[in-house]
């Protein structure tokens, strides 16, 4: 944990923070070892990450779990977390917030917190939130696209599809929060996502009904899918994947 200055990261900070960005972390960690990094996490890494949220460095931090497996259990990413901030000159210090863990822990020894031996991190991101809409989910599906333009897929969804959810929200369909991210680093060609959109629920049959497949005629999506052009021009091939993450923890300045 301590070489991994940037371990604790969708609330993706999907939570109420309102960070404009945001560090995704995504760790994959076995299934022996999984009741013990979660524990060490949330009994020791959150207060860490809470004495930096009280200092400034950062604005929120949370742990999320994916549901089910999605790949090579050994190689693919299973755990992700999320770490918010206000600024883009917030990266200029975060590292120092992990750099001495036994200062905010004085009665812990780094042997018996870190969780850099029992997981192993496989990529990192630092993402821009473009539009969000508040939420407190328990759930999320995390959309990864590769737009043909990363602009207009983000115009899409600021002047169309976030409207269209604030209003369903607001009638009580059961979304819980939504937000529209775009990947300020890393660049290229060869990136597996260059933005994102999440869904957030309160429970998992609202995520899994929400993904599920209905024939155009029974979608709540067919009064609105007359006016985009995802399909058409700008995610032709849909989003890359949209797999569904559980909340574990989530830090903020009111969390006690």
């Amino acid at each position: 944990m301590k070489k991994v200055i940037l371990c604790v990261i969708l609330a993706l900070g999907m939570q109420q923070a309102q960070a404009q960005y945001k560090f995704l972390q995504y760790r994959n960690v076995s299934e022996k070892n999984e009741a013990e990094f979660v524990k060490r996490e949330t009994e020791y890494w959150s207060k860490i990450a809470k004495a930096n949220i009280k200092s400034g460095k950062m604005q929120a931090w949370s742990l999320w779990k994916k549901v089910g497996v999605i790949g090579d259990p050994d190689t693919r990413p299973n755990y992700l977390f999320v770490n918010d901030f206000k600024s883009v000159t917030d990266f200029d210090t975060m590292e120092s917030g992990w750099a001495d863990p036994e200062k905010v822990l004085p009665n812990m020894k780094l042997a018996a917190m870190e969780t850099n031996s029992i997981s192993k991190v496989l990529f990192t991101y630092i993402m821009k939130t473009e539009a969000q809409i508040e939420g407190a989910p328990k759930f999320v599906v995390i959309n990864y696209a590769k737009p043909t333009s990363v602009q207009d897929f983000v115009e899409e969804n600021t002047n169309l599809w976030k409207p269209f959810f604030e209003n369903e929200q607001k009638k009580g369909f059961k979304l819980n929060g939504w937000g529209l991210q775009t990947v300020v680093y890393p660049q290229g060609s060869n990136v597996d996502f260059s933005a994102l959109t999440w869904d957030g629920f309160t429970k998992l049959s609202e995520a899994l009904d929400h993904v599920q497949y209905r024939p155009l005629s029974q979608s709540r999506f067919a009064s609105i899918v007359k006016d985009s052009k995802m399909s058409s021009t700008i995610t032709p091939n849909g989003f890359e994947l949209s797999p569904v993450y559980q909340l574990v923890m989530y830090v903020d300045a009111t969390t006690k």
